[in-house]
């Protein structure tokens, strides 16, 4: 099991990957550009050619997950990964607990410390389990459905299952 979440897809879309991209491209602010109002565009990230990476425009969460294609015609790979911003917080967040205990013990001896053991391990399973799984599932899947709209997706493939776009 990896510490941070991804998810790969193979996409089938109901167009030619031009006029895909093209209609991506009108609903993405450049990465580039600083604007205030970033909920005038669903996606903030680059586009070039038939690859892109894009994420999402919300404030708060939008940057969590990255959206990463490659596309052919009317096919392409998509990656949902985390972004490494937030890679690099949660490391820290990670890190917190264990220097923490590293700590107690060198001061008070290992035996003396045997109590932190147990809030340490529930820190970090909670941090991976709780907030990064689940927020990762949410927002992989809310940005999968916007682009989905956005590109016109018809089959989304992870691993052995084909699921067919309702959007």
């Amino acid at each position: 099991m990896k510490l941070f979440p991804s998810k790969e897809y193979s996409i089938t879309l109901i167009n030619e990957s031009s006029k895909a991209i093209g209609g991506l491209q009108k609903e993405t602010l450049s990465d580039d550009q600083f604007v205030s109002d970033w909920n005038r565009q669903t996606f903030i990230g680059r586009i070039e050619g038939t690859e892109f990476e894009v994420k999402l425009s919300k404030k708060l969460y939008g940057a969590f997950c990255i959206l990463k294609c490659k596309m052919e015609r009317s096919t392409g790979f998509l990656e949902i990964k985390v972004n490494k911003d937030f890679k690099r917080f949660f490391w820290i967040l990670f890190l917190f607990p264990i220097i923490g205990f590293t700590i107690v013990v060198i001061q008070n001896g290992l035996v003396d410390s045997t109590d932190l053991i147990i809030p340490t391990v529930l820190y970090i399973v909670v941090l991976r389990f709780v907030f990064i799984e689940l927020g990762f599932r949410i927002i992989s899947k809310n940005g999968l459905k916007k682009l989905s709209q956005t590109i016109g997706i018809d089959k989304i493939k992870r691993g052995t299952t084909t699921y067919k776009n309702n959007a």
